[in-house]
Protein backbone atom coordinates (compact mmCIF):
# COMPACT_ATOMS: atom_id res chain seq x y z
CA UNK A 1 0.00 0.00 0.00
CA UNK A 2 1.04 3.60 -0.57
CA UNK A 3 0.71 4.65 3.08
CA UNK A 4 1.98 3.06 6.25
CA UNK A 5 -0.61 1.34 8.38
CA UNK A 6 -0.78 2.63 11.94
CA UNK A 7 -0.40 0.20 14.82
CA UNK A 8 -3.93 0.93 16.05
CA UNK A 9 -5.32 0.28 12.57
CA UNK A 10 -3.65 -3.12 12.33
CA UNK A 11 -4.72 -4.14 15.83
CA UNK A 12 -8.31 -2.97 15.66
CA UNK A 13 -10.59 -5.94 16.10
CA UNK A 14 -13.78 -3.89 15.85
CA UNK A 15 -14.90 -0.51 14.61
CA UNK A 16 -16.06 1.10 17.84
CA UNK A 17 -19.19 3.19 18.04
CA UNK A 18 -19.00 6.94 18.48
CA UNK A 19 -21.33 9.16 20.45
CA UNK A 20 -23.61 9.47 17.44
CA UNK A 21 -24.20 5.70 17.32
CA UNK A 22 -22.35 5.46 14.00
CA UNK A 23 -19.20 3.37 13.75
CA UNK A 24 -16.00 5.44 13.78
CA UNK A 25 -13.90 4.91 10.65
CA UNK A 26 -10.42 3.59 11.39
CA UNK A 27 -7.58 3.11 8.95
CA UNK A 28 -7.47 -0.54 7.85
CA UNK A 29 -9.93 -1.51 10.61
CA UNK A 30 -11.18 -5.07 11.00
CA UNK A 31 -14.74 -6.19 11.73
CA UNK A 32 -16.72 -8.76 13.70
CA UNK A 33 -20.24 -8.96 12.26
CA UNK A 34 -23.34 -11.12 12.46
CA UNK A 35 -26.99 -10.81 11.46
CA UNK A 36 -28.50 -7.67 13.01
CA UNK A 37 -25.11 -6.12 13.84
CA UNK A 38 -24.96 -2.62 15.30
CA UNK A 39 -24.02 0.05 14.62
CA UNK A 40 -25.04 -0.20 10.98
CA UNK A 41 -23.29 0.95 8.80
CA UNK A 42 -19.71 0.35 9.84
CA UNK A 43 -16.82 2.01 8.01
CA UNK A 44 -13.06 1.90 7.56
CA UNK A 45 -10.63 3.75 5.34
CA UNK A 46 -7.31 3.22 3.64
CA UNK A 47 -5.33 3.53 0.43
CA UNK A 48 -6.23 1.49 -2.64
CA UNK A 49 -4.05 -1.00 -4.45
CA UNK A 50 -0.76 -2.76 -4.03
CA UNK A 51 1.79 -4.76 -5.96
CA UNK A 52 -0.22 -7.90 -6.82
CA UNK A 53 -2.86 -8.63 -9.47
CA UNK A 54 -6.40 -9.22 -8.20
CA UNK A 55 -6.83 -11.92 -10.84
CA UNK A 56 -4.76 -14.26 -8.66
CA UNK A 57 -8.17 -14.96 -7.09
CA UNK A 58 -9.80 -15.61 -10.47
CA UNK A 59 -10.18 -14.07 -13.92
CA UNK A 60 -13.28 -12.19 -12.79
CA UNK A 61 -11.19 -10.06 -10.40
CA UNK A 62 -9.64 -6.84 -11.71
CA UNK A 63 -7.06 -4.29 -10.65
CA UNK A 64 -4.04 -4.14 -8.40
CA UNK A 65 -4.35 -5.14 -4.74
CA UNK A 66 -2.08 -5.58 -1.75
CA UNK A 67 -0.46 -8.94 -0.97
CA UNK A 68 -2.21 -8.96 2.42
CA UNK A 69 -5.85 -8.04 3.20
CA UNK A 70 -6.73 -4.41 3.86
CA UNK A 71 -9.48 -5.58 6.22
CA UNK A 72 -10.73 -8.83 7.71
CA UNK A 73 -14.32 -9.66 8.60
CA UNK A 74 -15.15 -12.33 11.16
CA UNK A 75 -18.73 -13.38 10.35
CA UNK A 76 -20.44 -14.94 13.36
CA UNK A 77 -23.79 -15.78 11.72
CA UNK A 78 -25.03 -15.85 8.14
CA UNK A 79 -25.88 -12.38 6.88
CA UNK A 80 -26.49 -10.45 3.68
CA UNK A 81 -23.81 -7.78 3.55
CA UNK A 82 -23.27 -4.85 1.21
CA UNK A 83 -19.67 -3.65 0.92
CA UNK A 84 -19.35 -0.25 -0.80
CA UNK A 85 -16.25 1.73 -1.72
CA UNK A 86 -16.14 5.52 -2.00
CA UNK A 87 -12.75 6.57 -3.40
CA UNK A 88 -10.72 9.16 -5.27
CA UNK A 89 -9.83 6.68 -8.03
CA UNK A 90 -11.27 3.81 -10.13
CA UNK A 91 -11.60 1.28 -7.32
CA UNK A 92 -11.99 -2.49 -7.30
CA UNK A 93 -13.02 -4.84 -4.51
CA UNK A 94 -12.24 -8.47 -3.66
CA UNK A 95 -13.74 -10.50 -0.80
CA UNK A 96 -12.41 -14.02 -0.15
CA UNK A 97 -13.73 -16.47 2.42
CA UNK A 98 -15.86 -19.55 3.16
CA UNK A 99 -18.77 -18.37 0.96
CA UNK A 100 -16.50 -18.00 -2.07
CA UNK A 101 -14.69 -15.28 -4.00
CA UNK A 102 -16.58 -12.05 -4.72
CA UNK A 103 -15.14 -9.37 -7.01
CA UNK A 104 -16.36 -6.08 -8.47
CA UNK A 105 -15.21 -3.03 -10.37
CA UNK A 106 -17.90 -0.39 -11.03
CA UNK A 107 -21.18 -1.54 -9.41
CA UNK A 108 -21.01 1.25 -6.82
CA UNK A 109 -21.22 3.97 -9.48
CA UNK A 110 -18.72 6.74 -10.30
CA UNK A 111 -16.05 4.09 -11.01
CA UNK A 112 -16.35 2.68 -7.49
CA UNK A 113 -16.89 -0.93 -6.44
CA UNK A 114 -19.73 -2.55 -4.52
CA UNK A 115 -20.46 -6.15 -3.58
CA UNK A 116 -23.72 -7.60 -2.26
CA UNK A 117 -22.99 -11.03 -0.80
CA UNK A 118 -24.51 -13.64 1.45
CA UNK A 119 -21.68 -14.48 3.87
CA UNK A 120 -21.66 -17.65 5.93
CA UNK A 121 -19.77 -17.82 9.25
CA UNK A 122 -15.99 -17.67 9.08
CA UNK A 123 -13.08 -15.37 8.30
CA UNK A 124 -13.10 -13.17 5.18
CA UNK A 125 -10.26 -11.18 3.62
CA UNK A 126 -11.13 -7.84 1.98
CA UNK A 127 -8.88 -6.17 -0.59
CA UNK A 128 -9.56 -2.68 -2.00
CA UNK A 129 -7.71 -2.16 -5.27
CA UNK A 130 -7.55 0.18 -8.26
CA UNK A 131 -7.34 -0.07 -12.03
CA UNK A 132 -5.05 2.91 -12.62
CA UNK A 133 -3.60 5.07 -9.87
CA UNK A 134 -3.80 4.75 -6.10
CA UNK A 135 -6.32 6.79 -4.14
CA UNK A 136 -7.86 7.16 -0.72
CA UNK A 137 -11.04 5.22 0.05
CA UNK A 138 -13.76 4.70 2.60
CA UNK A 139 -15.26 1.21 2.87
CA UNK A 140 -18.83 1.01 4.19
CA UNK A 141 -20.43 -2.23 5.41
CA UNK A 142 -24.19 -2.42 5.80
CA UNK A 143 -26.64 -5.25 6.27
CA UNK A 144 -29.16 -5.36 3.45
CA UNK A 145 -31.28 -7.48 1.21
CA UNK A 146 -28.15 -9.03 -0.31
CA UNK A 147 -28.21 -10.78 -3.65
CA UNK A 148 -31.25 -12.49 -5.11
CA UNK A 149 -32.50 -15.36 -2.95
CA UNK A 150 -30.08 -18.23 -3.07
CA UNK A 151 -27.38 -16.32 -4.93
CA UNK A 152 -24.05 -17.23 -3.43
CA UNK A 153 -22.00 -15.10 -5.82
CA UNK A 154 -18.94 -15.82 -7.91
CA UNK A 155 -17.33 -19.17 -7.14
CA UNK A 156 -19.57 -19.59 -4.09
CA UNK A 157 -19.51 -22.74 -1.98
CA UNK A 158 -22.67 -24.48 -0.79
CA UNK A 159 -23.82 -26.46 2.25
CA UNK A 160 -27.09 -28.26 1.48
CA UNK A 161 -29.34 -31.00 2.80
CA UNK A 162 -32.85 -32.29 2.14
CA UNK A 163 -35.40 -29.45 2.17
CA UNK A 164 -32.76 -26.70 1.90
CA UNK A 165 -33.85 -23.10 1.42
CA UNK A 166 -33.72 -20.94 -0.54
CA UNK A 167 -34.16 -23.22 -3.53
CA UNK A 168 -32.53 -22.89 -6.02
CA UNK A 169 -29.06 -21.96 -4.84
CA UNK A 170 -27.03 -20.00 -7.39
CA UNK A 171 -23.34 -19.48 -8.13
CA UNK A 172 -21.60 -17.71 -10.99
CA UNK A 173 -18.18 -17.61 -12.61
CA UNK A 174 -16.13 -17.99 -15.78
CA UNK A 175 -15.97 -21.38 -17.49
CA UNK A 176 -12.94 -23.52 -18.14
CA UNK A 177 -9.26 -23.66 -17.36
CA UNK A 178 -6.13 -25.48 -18.39
CA UNK A 179 -7.07 -29.08 -17.50
CA UNK A 180 -8.86 -31.60 -19.73
CA UNK A 181 -12.03 -32.83 -18.04
CA UNK A 182 -11.27 -36.31 -19.42
CA UNK A 183 -8.67 -36.50 -16.62
CA UNK A 184 -11.61 -37.63 -14.47
CA UNK A 185 -12.97 -40.15 -16.98
CA UNK A 186 -13.50 -40.72 -20.66
CA UNK A 187 -17.13 -39.61 -20.34
CA UNK A 188 -16.02 -36.09 -19.25
CA UNK A 189 -15.52 -33.42 -21.91
CA UNK A 190 -14.19 -29.90 -22.21
CA UNK A 191 -11.55 -27.87 -20.42
CA UNK A 192 -11.87 -27.18 -16.69
CA UNK A 193 -9.88 -25.42 -14.00
CA UNK A 194 -7.26 -27.20 -11.91
CA UNK A 195 -9.22 -26.37 -8.75
CA UNK A 196 -12.99 -26.59 -8.19
CA UNK A 197 -15.17 -23.63 -9.13
CA UNK A 198 -17.51 -24.53 -6.27
CA UNK A 199 -17.45 -26.89 -3.31
CA UNK A 200 -20.64 -28.63 -2.21
CA UNK A 201 -21.09 -29.99 1.31
CA UNK A 202 -24.06 -32.37 1.63
CA UNK A 203 -25.43 -32.75 5.16
CA UNK A 204 -28.25 -35.24 4.45
CA UNK A 205 -29.11 -37.36 1.44
CA UNK A 206 -30.78 -35.26 -1.24
CA UNK A 207 -31.51 -35.52 -4.97
CA UNK A 208 -30.19 -32.50 -6.82
CA UNK A 209 -30.28 -31.01 -10.27
CA UNK A 210 -27.22 -28.92 -11.13
CA UNK A 211 -27.85 -26.87 -14.27
CA UNK A 212 -25.62 -24.40 -16.12
CA UNK A 213 -26.68 -21.47 -18.27
CA UNK A 214 -23.78 -19.77 -20.01
CA UNK A 215 -22.53 -17.67 -22.89
CA UNK A 216 -20.59 -20.61 -24.37
CA UNK A 217 -20.78 -24.39 -24.90
CA UNK A 218 -20.49 -25.44 -21.28
CA UNK A 219 -19.60 -28.74 -19.65
CA UNK A 220 -19.93 -29.91 -16.07
CA UNK A 221 -17.96 -32.21 -13.77
CA UNK A 222 -19.08 -33.15 -10.25
CA UNK A 223 -16.76 -35.30 -8.11
CA UNK A 224 -17.41 -36.71 -4.69
CA UNK A 225 -17.82 -39.87 -2.60
CA UNK A 226 -18.35 -42.79 -4.97
CA UNK A 227 -19.17 -40.76 -8.09
CA UNK A 228 -17.94 -38.70 -10.98
CA UNK A 229 -20.80 -37.02 -12.88
CA UNK A 230 -20.10 -35.37 -16.22
CA UNK A 231 -22.27 -33.71 -18.85
CA UNK A 232 -22.11 -31.56 -21.95
CA UNK A 233 -25.50 -30.58 -23.45
CA UNK A 234 -28.27 -32.01 -21.22
CA UNK A 235 -29.25 -28.53 -20.02
CA UNK A 236 -30.23 -27.46 -23.54
CA UNK A 237 -28.78 -24.69 -25.73
CA UNK A 238 -25.31 -26.28 -25.46
CA UNK A 239 -25.41 -26.07 -21.68
CA UNK A 240 -24.75 -28.81 -19.13
CA UNK A 241 -26.93 -30.33 -16.40
CA UNK A 242 -26.82 -33.38 -14.12
CA UNK A 243 -29.41 -34.98 -11.82
CA UNK A 244 -28.39 -37.45 -9.13
CA UNK A 245 -28.78 -38.48 -5.52
CA UNK A 246 -26.09 -37.12 -3.21
CA UNK A 247 -25.26 -38.69 0.12
CA UNK A 248 -23.50 -36.74 2.90
CA UNK A 249 -19.96 -35.71 2.07
CA UNK A 250 -17.79 -33.20 0.22
CA UNK A 251 -18.15 -32.67 -3.54
CA UNK A 252 -16.22 -30.64 -6.11
CA UNK A 253 -17.93 -28.82 -9.00
CA UNK A 254 -16.09 -27.80 -12.17
CA UNK A 255 -17.78 -25.74 -14.91
CA UNK A 256 -15.91 -26.11 -18.20
CA UNK A 257 -16.29 -25.32 -21.88
CA UNK A 258 -15.74 -27.02 -25.24
CA UNK A 259 -14.82 -23.91 -27.21
CA UNK A 260 -14.13 -20.50 -25.76
CA UNK A 261 -14.47 -19.34 -22.16
CA UNK A 262 -17.69 -17.65 -21.15
CA UNK A 263 -19.64 -16.46 -18.13
CA UNK A 264 -21.96 -18.94 -16.43
CA UNK A 265 -24.72 -19.25 -13.87
CA UNK A 266 -25.03 -22.51 -11.91
CA UNK A 267 -28.39 -23.35 -10.30
CA UNK A 268 -28.69 -26.15 -7.73
CA UNK A 269 -32.24 -27.28 -6.95
CA UNK A 270 -33.79 -30.21 -5.11
CA UNK A 271 -35.79 -32.72 -7.14
CA UNK A 272 -38.25 -35.29 -5.78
Amino acid sequence: MGIQRSACGLCAALLIAGASGQAVAQSYGNFVLGAGFTPDPQTARGRTGGATQANRFGPQCAGMIDSTPDHTIKVTSTLDLQLSVDSTTDSTLVVVGPAGVFCDDDSGGQLDARIDARLTPGEYAVYVGHLDTAGDYTLTLSEGAGPAAGTGGMYANFTLGAGFTPDPQVGTGTTGGGVAASTYGGHCTGMIDSTPDHRLTITSTVTLRLAVTSTTDSSLVVRGPGKVLCDDDSGGQLDAAVVDSFRPGEYEIYVGHLGQAGEYRLEISETR
